[in-house]
């Protein structure tokens, strides 16, 4: 008798397990089989050897064959006896391993898909809760009959689990990005799932001012609402976020989103030309399959936010938008001469002393509050001017993203440097700002 089979031989004299855990000892032998099919392989082999000493006369056989027929729980083994004449009383048993949970995994799945109810997804994974005691028992019987082929319990568990979820729903697993993750604790009848968020990237123009990119709580309050908000628990009445996520909510049946853009505008700056990068997470959604159409139509109807081109995406992409703050980026300004005027000499002046120069900015003092106090160094490439009025001209500046342009322009008392102000000599305001185009 082989290695194998001598093995199998010595497990099933000592010990009870079913189909599964059985061939599981086995897992690594043989493609394209189940565990329970090689267990069934193997129990039918050592069923034909045993009946083979039988019809030879040696007693060993019977008894055997009555190993197999109890602690194997074999059908075809206890036919066997039966054929031959022998009587075998059998209580009722259940696999010392899996105590028969793994010949429950249909209903199992079921009640999980009755459980996640109206959820939609396309993808999914499976994990498995395994008492620590099954894992050690399992290791325990491999390490006393030299069994070198298995895999876990916990292996075998998600896998037949995935297959019937795939033969239930049509839906694939999905190891790195699934919608949906399934977590079976067999062996305390409960299951439990967690839903992924739907992430939806696209670009934004912000068309009017006034209003901050993302929700701002009421620093008074700190959402709850109080007199200082008016009640609403917010510093603003909306946000580019709000509009934005107003319908994918609606559609997907989200609980709440987060809103994530390379980079972020002043309240009082518009983003026009190409638009803004961003992704929006929405949370723990029921549906996912919505129509970016309709999504883009309703958002678009506001007057006050544009998006283009939205598409599904996933959480890796998030980490790229957020590291594109720094990528390039062109603004448009109109600044304000308050106590003297622009002359054609400060134009010439500004565009020769800001084309491929390096600023250093210390935090602005009015961001002091959510940003850190330090030095940032931000290049400019180019600017570009011209006169308006004799107290107002126009700029357009090329930029590294996240230099902060209204500092840029009045030197934010010194702690800016260089800035335009200092370089005219002159107090400058900055009137207006608009992102023109954000190239990555």
């Amino acid at each position: 008798m082989s290695e194998i089979l001598e093995i199998a031989k010595k497990i099933l004299e000592n010990h009870c397990l079913c189909d599964n855990c059985f061939g599981r000892q086995f897992a690594n032998l043989g493609y394209g089989l189940s565990n329970a099919e090689r267990g069934k392989t193997l129990k039918n082999i050592l069923t034909f050897e045993a009946h083979n000493k039988i019809l030879n006369e040696d007693k060993k056989g019977v008894e055997f064959l009555k190993k197999i027929s109890v602690n194997g729980m074999f059908e075809p083994a206890k036919n066997t006896l039966k054929k031959l004449g022998y009587t075998l009383k059998i209580e009722e048993r259940k696999c010392e391993l899996c105590n028969g949970k793994l010949q429950e995994l249909d209903l199992m799945v079921k009640e999980a898909l009755k459980k996640i109810g109206d959820y939609e997804f396309n993808s999914f994974l499976v994990g498995a809760k395994i008492p620590e005691k099954i894992i050690e028992a399992e290791d325990s019987l491999r390490a006393k009959y030299g069994v070198k082929w298995g895999e876990t319990i916990k292996s075998e568990f998600t896998r037949e689990i995935g297959k019937i979820l795939t033969r239930l729903t049509g839906k694939h697993v999905d190891y790195k990005k699934p919608d949906v993750v399934f977590t079976f604790d067999p062996f305390n009848n409960k299951v439990d799932f967690q839903v992924n968020p739907l992430f939806i990237g696209g670009r934004y123009r912000k068309l009017v001012t006034g209003i901050p990119q993302s929700k701002w709580v009421c620093r008074k309050c700190k959402g709850v609402g109080c007199d200082y908000c008016g009640g609403t628990g917010k510093m603003y009445p909306e946000s580019v976020q709000e509009i934005i996520e107003a319908p994918i909510l609606k559609l997907s049946f989200g609980e709440k989103t987060e809103f994530h853009a390379s980079g972020r505008e002043d309240i009082d700056a518009k983003v026009l030309g190409n638009g803004r990068p961003f992704i929006i997470e929405v949370k723990n959604p029921k549906k996912r399959n919505i129509d970016l159409k309709i999504v883009e139509e309703e958002i678009n109807k506001s007057g006050k936010v544009e998006v283009l081109n939205l598409y599904f995406t996933d959480k890796e992409n998030v980490r790229k938008i957020k590291s594109l703050e720094g990528a390039k980026k062109v603004y448009h300004v109109i600044v304000k001469v308050e106590d003297k005027t622009i002359t054609d000499e400060d134009l010439k002046k500004i565009e020769e002393k800001f084309s491929d120069i390096t600023i250093k900015q210390q935090t602005p003092r009015r961001v002091l509050h959510r940003r850190s106090d330090k030095v940032r160094t931000k290049h400019v490439y180019r600017v570009e001017t011209k006169k308006i009025s004799p107290e107002k001209f126009e700029l357009k500046i090329e930029c590294q993203g996240g230099l902060y342009i209204k500092e840029l322009v009045d030197g934010d008392g010194g702690r800016t440097k260089p800035n335009i102000a200092e370089t005219l000599q002159k107090k400058l305001k900055c009137l207006e700002l608009t992102v023109l185009d954000i190239n990555v």
